[in-house]
């Protein structure tokens, strides 16, 4: 019997040893933005690449982080500005960084490497604050206070804010110049777009 239980014990210890690992993992790219890990993926997938010296590759790869993110932007950013834009600034730096007429690689590393670092835990030990947007009242903010586009998505949100209780007063117009600032947004063209979303503001006054 004692044999048995030995057994059972040195059988049952190490998958409790293996389980271990993955939450570890899963843990640590956790955070107020929410589950960060098949992000976090793509950008040390990304890191990899360009470490074997295919940098082309790397910026395919890149890409793929991209969309992702800013597909998940409209989800993340409200829960915790700060956070978002210090992952969002670190994802500029590696995606600019693949993306110059000739990339260096130790530079691409680096910026790929602080995205990775950023994403396992957004803004520690970071001064990284979202710049508060410009706006007089009753005007629609499109810049921040350092005079740079205000994110896309702020803008949206402060639109889709001011919709409640009221009608556009040409609603065809309203519709497309929305729908128009969302697809120069998904396309990072935050000045144009945020131009756009101000145009459809204008029309609920």
């Amino acid at each position: 019997m004692r044999k048995f239980a030995a057994t059972l014990l040195f059988a049952v210890a190490p998958l409790a040893i293996v389980s271990a690992f993955p939450v570890a993992t899963m843990a640590a790219t956790m955070s107020e933005l929410g589950d960060l890990s098949s992000l976090s993926a793509i950008a040390t997938d990304t890191l990899n690449i360009a470490k074997s010296g295919d940098l082309r590759a790397a910026e395919h790869r890149i890409t793929d982080f991209e969309s992702a993110w800013d597909k998940a932007a409209g989800t993340m950013q409200p829960l915790s500005p700060e956070k978002w834009h210090a992952v969002d600034m670190a994802a500029d730096d590696a995606i600019s960084s693949l993306r110059t007429a000739a990339p260096d690689a130790a530079a691409v590393e680096k910026a790929v490497g602080g995205l990775i670092a950023e994403l396992d835990n957004p803004s520690a030990g970071s001064t990284a604050t979202v710049p508060a947007p410009t706006t007089a009242p009753g005007a629609f903010a499109v810049t921040n206070a350092d005079g740079s586009p205000l994110p896309c998505e702020v803008a949206l949100k402060s639109l889709r804010d001011a919709e409640p209780g009221k009608v556009p007063s040409d609603q065809a117009k309203y519709d497309e110049a929305k729908s128009k600032g969302i697809d120069r947004c998904n396309a990072d063209d935050d000045k144009r777009a945020d131009g756009l979303f101000a145009q459809a503001y204008a029309l609920l006054q």
